[in-house]
């Protein structure tokens, strides 16, 4: 059976979705190192540091360093001694999950349109818990803008990307929403059809 173009294209953005889902999953293990870095001396330190290690162990001068991955695995333990870290975490955390997890149900729905059957009622399901991620990960950063209110006690929050996230991922969860009603009616119709014949 010769494959579509659509099929073709299905099993390239597979091949990107598999590859961005264990990119995904990987950051989520380094987010409290990050984090740790971010707390100690912001972004800035954090880069000077990954810099000065890939540097050193590039060159071959010397002794590996494993000072950096130590720093990794000691601060899966230190980010939690305080709140700001904490809250960090848990948010970088709560979005790497829902993105993987909407990254998970994308794949479910390109295997479906590799089998040549994508209207099916599996793909609305799929296409309705993405809208439910985009929904946590929207909430999420829209308490996190509260929080951050708060505690600036200024709009230097509203310059931030929480504030982008809010509306759009609650504009995704519509879209993926509008997308599993229109997949769901489709898989209707066609077991409609398929029983008529």
């Amino acid at each position: 059976m010769e494959k579509t173009a659509v099929q073709r294209l299905a099993r390239i953005l597979r091949l990107m979705v598999w590859s961005v889902f264990a990119v995904n999953v990987l950051c989520l293990v380094l987010v409290p190192g990050f984090v740790a870095y971010r707390a100690e001396g912001g972004p800035a330190e954090a880069a000077q540091v990954l810099r000065h290690g890939l540097e050193q162990w590039l060159s071959g001068q010397g002794e590996r360093n494993f000072t950096i991955a130590l720093t990794f695995f000691a601060s899966w333990w230190a980010v939690w001694t305080e709140t700001g870290p904490a809250l960090l975490t848990l948010f970088f955390w709560v979005c790497g999950i829902c993105t993987a997890s909407i990254l998970w149900q994308a794949k479910r729905v390109l295997d479906t349109i590799l089998e040549g059957n994508p209207f099916q009622r599996r793909n609305a399901q799929a296409l309705k818990r993405a809208a439910e991620c985009c929904w946590v990960i929207s909430g999420a950063a829209l308490v996190r803008l509260i929080l951050n209110f708060l505690y600036w006690r200024s709009d230097a929050p509203l310059f931030t990307y929480n504030a982008l996230f809010v509306p759009a991922f609650l504009m995704g969860g519509l879209l993926f929403q509008v997308m599993s009603a229109l997949f769901r009616q489709a898989a209707e119709l066609k077991e409609d059809q398929d029983l008529t014949i």
